[in-house]
């Protein structure tokens, strides 16, 4: 026995039996949702956020293909920008030489100042990046590993050759970098890049690589 909907309730939807160019009302369709940012636009997003601030992320390994992203975004900040500073985030524990000193050229010829901020790790070829900007700082917590870059490369024997050369001279381009920001010779340089030196972040503004520690500890872990 079929009961009768209660006073007020919606009439329950019904299965109309087919009828040529009927179109039969169905359960009423879903509000509408609201709109996300899916993932390319929150990339899109974070991208406009960093060009107002002016801020460039360089994390990870530096190769090639990130090298160049760096340098766009680096020359699009100084085209918008009239003498406002670039800053740079490194976290970059190794890099490639010849994408090191991509990035580094650029700077060299950017008519805006630029600004380092080392967190987490920074390391190998990557230093030529750090020693490249005009203002170098470092967080509490990051840490410098100064260490010869090594890269191998195949190839005939004259090719290998021609790659050692060019590898010895841009490994002596990044300690004549070094030697010009802390004031400490070639030769000290590379004895402790041969030794694989790791400093914290007292220690890096001691030897001369950043100029002081970004941020202050909390009260009473200073």
């Amino acid at each position: 026995m079929n009961s009768a909907p209660f006073p007020g309730s919606p009439e329950p939807w019904r299965r109309e039996p087919f009828r040529p160019g009927f179109n039969p009302p169905g359960p009423p369709p879903d509000p509408p949702r609201r709109e996300s940012l899916s993932p390319p636009r929150v990339l899109a997003y974070e991208m406009n956020r960093l060009i107002e601030m002016r801020l460039v992320i360089a994390h990870g390994h530096l190769d090639g293909e990130r090298a160049a992203e760096l340098c766009s975004q680096l020359m699009t900040l100084d085209a918008l920008g009239v003498g406002e500073p670039i800053t740079l985030h490194l976290r970059l524990a190794s890099a490639d030489l010849e994408a090191a000193f991509a990035v580094v050229d650029t700077m060299d010829v950017l008519s805006c100042p630029t600004h380092a901020l080392v967190v987490g790790q920074l390391g190998g070829a990557a230093l030529a990046v750090l020693a490249a900007a005009r203002e170098r700082q470092i967080t509490p917590n990051a840490m410098i590993r100064l260490i010869e870059p090594r890269e191998q490369s195949g190839g005939t024997a004259a090719e290998m050759a021609l790659f050692e050369e060019e590898h010895r001279r841009l490994v002596g381009a990044l300690y004549d970098r070094l030697a010009l920001v802390t004031g400490r010779s070639v030769e000290e340089i590379r004895d402790d890049a041969h030794r694989g030196r790791i400093f914290g972040a007292d220690q890096a503004v001691a030897y001369g690589f950043v100029h002081d520690v970004a941020g202050s500890p909390p009260p009473g872990l200073g």
